[in-house]
């Protein structure tokens, strides 16, 4: 049964209609003229629990959040893993508090260091700039630290995680050990037919101001490009994969869809649609985020347990699929 902690909350999203931003194209316009959501800095209070830095990589602040001296960590073979952060936010907002509150809980559960990239947003950039961005992030963290990776991301950030891994392994940089997607945005066409039932019980999200995002997302490119929306791209292509979503999200029918095709190539999926929850439930404070974040924990430590250090990729050419032409 969904715990009243979080039952109580999507009313209250609803109520006070936290979601009206995305309810037209017009709205999120107007949003993000006036009222965009971050990106914020990491919190004063987080910093006191986990050693926090940061550095500009192509002009982007990224920041490394990891463990403080003395604290937990995970020693599995010798190998404590890191993990690429890709935060969520329809492409057009930035990082906030409660994707900081999650990244230094998962910190602290795992004793790995997290990379978290500012990445550019829409619609100043578009999906050939942050793709290419994170491409080379990605292979950065590669080259530096042959530890075990693996990519995790909510919403947009977990569709920018498959995006990115698919296009890793078409450049030849190879796949991570694992990715955690959470409510991850896989289509941005917003075409699924199972989306008009489900908007009735997202409290936070509609169709129309995401399928704008969308469009000012992918840029020259139509929706449909896998570099856009990843679930039209080489799925099986793609490492292990936890995936966690909740029945009162219109994007659970991207997870559906993904599991489906996962499976139909072999790519090994760990899946949980929890009833009742909301997008992106595991960042926030339920009782199922924490049940959802000792999952993670779980798989991250048994992906990273599994896999070998990654390969030099320092000769690796730094032209990517992501080039505009």
């Amino acid at each position: 049964m969904t715990s009243l902690l979080a039952r109580a909350s999507a009313f209250g999203i609803r109520a006070l209609r936290i979601g009206s931003p995305y309810v037209s194209e017009e709205a999120l316009a107007r949003h993000i003229e006036h009222n965009r959501i971050g990106p914020v800095p990491p919190p004063r209070a987080m910093r006191r629990r986990v050693d926090v830095s940061s550095r500009l990589f192509r002009g982007r602040e990224v920041f490394t959040v990891g463990p403080k001296p003395g604290s937990r960590r995970n020693d599995r073979a010798g190998q404590p893993g890191q993990v690429l952060y890709l935060h969520g936010g329809a492409f057009v907002e930035g990082i906030f508090w409660w994707h900081w509150y999650f990244i230094a809980r998962m910190v602290e559960r795992l004793g790995m260091t997290f990379t978290v990239p500012l990445y550019p947003l829409a619609p100043e950039h578009d999906a050939a700039t942050i793709g290419a961005f994170t491409l080379d992030l990605y292979r950065e963290l590669l080259s530096d630290r042959p530890e075990p990776l693996v990519v995790m991301g909510d919403s947009a950030g977990g569709g920018l995680t498959v995006a990115l891994i698919q296009q890793a392994v078409a450049a030849g940089l190879g796949a991570p050990a694992a990715q955690v997607l959470l409510s991850p945005w896989l289509d941005l066409t917003m075409t699924d037919p199972a989306q008009e039932a489900l908007a009735g019980n997202d409290p936070l999200l509609s169709r129309a101001g995401p399928k704008a995002a969308g469009r000012w997302y992918a840029g020259a490119w139509p929706t449909t490009d896998p570099r856009v929306s990843p679930m039209f791209g080489d799925i099986a292509a793609l490492p292990r994969t936890l995936l966690i979503c909740g029945t009162y999200d219109i994007l659970v029918s991207d997870a559906r869809r993904f599991r489906a095709l996962a499976g139909a190539v072999g790519v090994p999926v760990e899946y949980h649609e929890e009833e009742g929850l909301i997008h992106a439930y595991p960042l926030l404070f339920f009782p199922e985020s924490r049940k959802a974040r000792d999952r993670i924990m779980h798989f991250v430590n048994g992906a990273v347990g599994e896999a070998p250090c990654a390969p030099d990729r320092r000769e690796t050419p730094a032209a990517g699929v992501y080039a505009s032409s």
